[in-house]
């Protein structure tokens, strides 16, 4: 499994252990449901394809992979309407951020 359907696991995995809160749990398995309607349009990147002119992601580095998830959770939060959502997808992007910056200052 890999991209988007790993990203949908992930959510529904996050429902699965949710006990108690029935609207967060409705939320999580909502953004599941989104990743996997992606997983079927773009399932993954074909090996050797090229991402934004770097190889696949198996050899993209994780600085570049956290910047595209601090990305992709930006424009999750862009989604609901739900501000605590909104603030936790926002908070996991800055944490995001802040690992770019670790792995970056690691490289020089």
């Amino acid at each position: 499994m890999a991209g988007f359907a790993t990203t949908a696991a992930y959510f529904e995995a996050l429902a699965d252990k949710t006990r108690g809160d029935d609207d967060r749990r409705k939320l999580l398995l909502e953004v599941a449901g989104f990743y996997h309607s992606l997983a079927k349009v773009v399932p993954g990147i074909p090996a050797g394809q090229k991402l934004d002119g770097k190889e696949s992601p198996s050899r993209v580095l994780p600085a570049d992979r956290w910047r595209a998830r601090a990305e992709e959770c930006r424009t999750l939060a862009d989604c609901f309407t739900d501000e605590d959502t909104q603030r936790q997808l926002r908070a996991l992007a800055d944490g995001y951020d802040r690992m770019v910056e670790a792995a970056e200052q690691t490289r020089r």
